[in-house]
């Protein structure tokens, strides 16, 4: 989209009705809207509190004519996640790129914040420079109480049924580590024994 008042293109991301119905299931129409607000407000004030080249900015959030969320951050041209960009690249480039993704996550954890679902598509790359985005599941470090994320980046004893700590988020730092230099996940994530 384009922000009128600047002229400068903006990203903007909508909560599908879809994801809403799974986080919200059992709840009225009503109900779920109101929960959406607040999964959103929440977010957006995160985002909005963060300031580290590392990580992505927003600008704004609201909701539509149809009272659907959204928000917009900063628009990353021909950005492209962290294993596409360093598929090919050589060692230094790849160590680079983890070592902008590691500076992000440490801000994040100095301002008693956890992530809690880095994975590929939350680490995006524009003109060699890492974003990390996406911050829906993030809450601050004496507030987790849930265990969340994408399954194939939790740590064992979130997936155990342990609350997260900042290791969890270092954890799935090292998964993607691998992933950069192996070109492939460090388990089989379809074995059935997987989480045994």
């Amino acid at each position: 989209a384009v922000d009128r008042l600047r002229g400068e293109s903006v990203a903007i991301k909508q909560v599908a009705l879809q994801s809403a119905q799974m986080l919200f299931t059992g709840s009225s129409p009503a109900q779920m809207l109101q929960q959406l607000r607040l999964v959103l407000a929440h977010e957006f004030r995160l985002l909005a509190s963060l300031r580290h080249p590392n990580i992505i900015s927003v600008l704004d959030y609201g909701f539509d004519k149809r009272q659907r969320p959204y928000f917009t951050m900063l628009f990353l041209a021909d950005a492209v996640n962290i294993l596409q960009s360093g598929h090919g690249k050589p060692v230094e480039y790849k160590v680079l790129l983890i070592q902008q993704m590691l500076e992000a996550v440490a801000y994040l954890h100095r301002q008693g914040i956890l992530h809690r679902d880095l994975k590929p598509e939350n680490v995006l790359v524009a003109d060699g420079v890492v974003r990390l985005l996406d911050f829906g599941l993030a809450t601050l470090r004496a507030d987790v109480q849930e265990s969340a994320g994408t399954w194939q980046y939790l740590a064992p004893e979130v997936l155990w049924g342990e609350t997260a700590t900042e290791a969890a988020d270092l954890y799935a730092v090292g998964v993607l580590a691998y992933e950069l230099f192996a070109g492939e996940h460090p388990f089989n994530v379809y074995d059935p024994d997987f989480l045994d």
